[in-house]
């Protein structure tokens, strides 16, 4: 669906590596027992699959009761995560990215104690978005790399607009929420092998995602201010951010 005259398919115009991950019955699916797909019909289906809507790359979950649900509500959708074991995931190397790279999540806490969202994972490598105690962070991995960028702003349950970019030529990373943006310090470590993609999923020391997700987009290169700004309104569209 379109919003505000922006579909994020010009993201990806000139052959950039990524997708956008929205969760709309037309882009979300349950799994019948005999391994049908099928798209969503209503609030509490269980999600085995959320594909992208522009380069169709799938995240998925085969194992039952790892699965979020599709819920609606208020024209937003989403998907709920319990923040015990719920997860998805790219089992490819969609994302093994060697250029500049651009990340966003659209995402809310149920509990606001906090929690963690890989957009990569795998040798413990990729992109973290984290809220947790009073700060919310982006990182570009190892796990324990000082490469990320760091927000003040109390944690609590209203939905924000998370974003990240990585320059590689000048070493620049930075975070963005709700169309502030924080610079970063550190180096950031490449990803360049194939990797599994976890959405919802925690990390070594729990803290799985306990809330819900509205949407990801993930592009392997550095997108301009007015294409920065075009996604975060998309995605404050999706889940009722005002920004």
């Amino acid at each position: 669906m379109r919003s505000g005259g922006f579909f994020p398919a010009s993201l990806f115009a000139g052959g950039s590596i990524g997708d956008a991950f929205i969760p709309e019955r037309e882009f979300t699916y349950t799994k019948s027992g005999g391994g049908v797909y099928e798209r969503v019909t209503t609030t509490g289906d269980e999600v085995a699959r959320l594909t992208g809507m522009v380069n169709g790359i799938n995240f998925d979950q085969d194992t039952v009761p790892k699965r979020p649900t599709y819920t609606e509500g208020g024209g937003l959708s989403w998907l709920a995560f319990d923040g015990v074991d719920d997860a998805m995931e790219i089992q490819n190397a969609a994302f093994s990215f060697t250029g500049d790279q651009s990340v966003w999540v659209a995402a809310k806490h149920d509990t606001g104690t906090g929690g963690y969202i890989y957009l990569m994972g795998g040798n413990d490598k990729g992109y973290l978005f984290v809220t947790k105690g009073s700060t919310r962070k982006m990182s570009f991995l190892p796990i324990n790399s000082a490469a990320r960028a760091t927000s003040t702003s109390v944690i609590g349950t209203s939905p924000i607009v998370f974003g990240g970019a990585w320059d590689r030529s000048s070493g620049y990373i930075s975070l963005r929420e709700n169309g502030v943006e924080y610079t970063a310090s550190g180096t950031p470590e490449d990803v360049t092998a194939p990797v599994v993609t976890l959405l919802g999923a925690g990390n070594p020391n729990g803290a799985n995602w306990d809330g819900n997700i509205y949407g990801v987009v993930i592009v392997n290169n550095l997108t301009t201010a007015s294409e920065t700004g075009e996604v975060e309104a998309y995605l404050a569209g999706k889940s009722g951010v005002t920004l």
